[in-house]
């Protein structure tokens, strides 16, 4: 089941967690490296999709979605 939310979420849609950060795509420098160690961030990765998601929960590893807003001419 995929989540989305329009801005990072307080808590987790999934258990409730308030342990939610974002998600960190590219080549990590140390600093994010660090900060992912002390689990304030996620890794994500380097190769970016497109669809990816932008937060994740620390506790359960819910992926969560941003949604965009969609604008009509």
């Amino acid at each position: 089941m995929r989540h989305f939310s329009h801005q990072k979420p307080n808590k987790c849609p999934k258990c409730g967690s308030p342990k939610v950060v974002n998600i960190i795509y590219g080549e990590p420098s140390y600093e994010a490296s660090l900060e992912a160690e002390a689990g304030k961030i996620i890794l994500g990765g380097c190769i970016i999709k497109g669809n990816d998601p932008y937060w994740a929960c620390i506790d359960c590893k819910a992926k969560i979605f941003k949604r965009k807003f969609r604008t009509y001419p």
